[in-house]
């Protein structure tokens, strides 16, 4: 499944680069979204075991952030037994200063029980954008 959002920034490029780029305003959007998070790795390539609670249970997966494209394009992986994400968030400049953030997000179920959380999702799907949104809106903000 793929979910797609847009945020527009009233600041440069660099600026909200230098959010995203950030591990410690990775662990504190994490937090916001009641997910735990341990970093195991430091920038260039950060890293962090996560835990969030759902349906029932703990359930683990790890995050790593990697800048492809520099001063373009960073890809968040997400593994777990569940399923696997990748969400991809490229970086343009707008007028007047500001910056555009697209990110979309593929998500693979590995279990039958993502599969159906999946099927679910698709038919409330601008829900999952509206979360995408929140999470790159929280991250990019000063």
């Amino acid at each position: 499944m793929q979910v797609d959002a847009t945020k527009d920034f009233k600041r440069s490029r660099e600026k909200v680069l230098a959010k995203f780029r950030s591990p410690e305003r990775i662990e504190e959007v994490l937090r916001r979204m009641s997910i735990e998070a341990t970093r195991i790795a430091e920038p260039p390539q950060p890293a962090w075991d996560c835990a969030i609670h759902w349906r029932d249970a703990p359930r683990n997966f790890r995050a790593v952030m990697t800048e492809t494209v520099p001063h373009e394009t960073i890809v968040l992986n997400i593994t777990s037994d569940l399923a696997t994400i990748v969400i991809t968030c490229e970086f343009y400049d707008l007028p007047d200063d500001g910056c555009q953030v697209n990110a979309t997000a593929d998500i693979t179920a590995k279990s039958m029980m993502m599969t159906m959380a999946l099927q679910s999702m698709r038919l409330v799907k601008g829900k999952a954008s509206d979360r995408l949104k929140r999470m790159i809106t929280l991250i990019g903000q000063p």
